[in-house]
């Protein structure tokens, strides 16, 4: 009896040890962190002088139901010289927001936003044509730094540093994007017609070479911006495989998994997104990373190039995106941010079935 009791009390506090150490069996240690970013924001280029910054400051004020605002600029814009960034028209758009207590993201592009000194200075080009039919820039030729050149990545990363100095410490920029090596926007992108991958695989193993690119600028934005969210911008890099944007979301997590966190920017009210690179990217990391989406164009009507508000609505419930980036003309009108806000909310509160149920009712579900 005595042998028992002495056996039942060793399995007790045996048990009782593994609990405290490890939790309890088949619950999570730590409920996950609440994310940086939620809600609907805009997206706004950096305006070019005071006329167009006093645009800005008017619709800013006049919008309803927006969290925060996505600031885009060319880093040649703000960096003219090498070592003497200009930030006045930067600075006098945060502080339009920084009057209303507006939220703001940072958004510097390199690729063909890259200042001339770069080039002077000896770093290596990539040449390309813009085959995107939407931009006015179609059919011209740009020149990209080649991403994993010394020169370039140094001159880059002093432009980080230098941000950083200089915005880290605002409470109101709560998130800066992973840029590093891209083409003519925050994504992945990089030129990949036929001809420029032969140019890329006879430069060397591009995809080693681009995996070591993010993972230096991963730790170069995580280190200038040490409170803010770091967004990647997912897409398709080259030829390469989804397994290749993984590695880079992977690194990312064993980083900084309360701050890293992945975009896509292709969501659209066209069909339900699934079998889309991007958004099932999301939806396999969904529950282990915050994430968010961006319609790029126009969900309003009457040309909804985007699609419909209601399906993207339902796309964004479907992949459980805690934030929404609108295209500017869309964020900046008080009719179509409120018409977005209400048909998230709807499909939030009805769930994914039960809204998708309510579209095919009403004749508004996409195949």
């Amino acid at each position: 009896m005595i042998r028992t009791l002495a056996g039942l009390v060793r399995a007790t506090l045996w048990t009782l040890l593994c609990v405290f150490l490890l939790g309890v069996p088949g619950k999570a240690s730590a409920e996950p962190e609440p994310p940086i970013r939620t809600g609907l924001w805009v997206m706004q280029k950096l305006p070019e002088d005071s006329r167009a910054l006093a645009t800005f400051s008017r619709e800013i004020r006049s919008s309803k139901g927006l969290n925060g605002v996505c600031l885009h600029f060319a880093w040649k814009v703000i960096e003219r010289e090498p070592g003497k960034p200009d930030f006045s028209l930067l600075d006098q758009t945060v502080n339009v927001l920084r009057k209303l207590g507006m939220k703001y993201q940072l958004c510097l592009k390199p690729g063909a936003n890259t200042p001339a000194f770069v080039y002077d200075e000896g770093a290596r080009s990539f040449s390309a044509q813009i085959k995107n039919p939407h931009r006015a820039s179609y059919g011209q030729t740009v020149s990209i730094p080649l991403p994993w050149d010394p020169i370039y990545q140094n001159d880059f990363s002093r432009m980080i540093q230098q941000l950083g100095k200089r915005y880290a410490s605002d409470p109101l920029c709560v998130s800066v994007v992973l840029t590093c090596a891209n083409f003519l926007s925050a994504e992945m992108h990089l030129p990949k017609t036929r001809s420029d991958i032969q140019r890329w695989a006879a430069l060397g193993d591009y995809g080693e070479n681009l995996f070591q690119v993010y993972k230096r600028f991963t730790d170069e934005w995580l280190r200038a911006f040490p409170r803010q969210e770091l967004s990647l911008h997912l897409s398709k890099v080259l030829d390469l495989p989804p397994a290749f944007n993984k590695r880079i979301i992977d690194y990312g997590l064993t980083k900084d998994p309360r701050r890293f966190t992945i975009q896509s920017c292709q969501l659209n009210g066209r069909r339900e997104n699934s079998g889309m690179m991007t958004y099932d990217l999301v939806m396999e990391y969904r529950g282990r990373i915050h994430h968010g989406f961006q319609s790029l164009a126009s969900l309003s009507r009457p040309n909804e190039r985007m699609g419909s508000i209601e399906m993207s609505a339902l796309n964004m419930v479907r992949a459980q995106g805690e934030y929404w980036e609108l295209w500017h003309g869309d964020g900046m009108s008080v009719e179509t941010s409120a018409a977005v806000s209400k048909a998230w909310n709807e499909a939030k509160s009805l769930g994914y079935e039960g809204y998708k149920a309510k579209l095919i009712s009403e004749g508004k579900y996409r195949e």
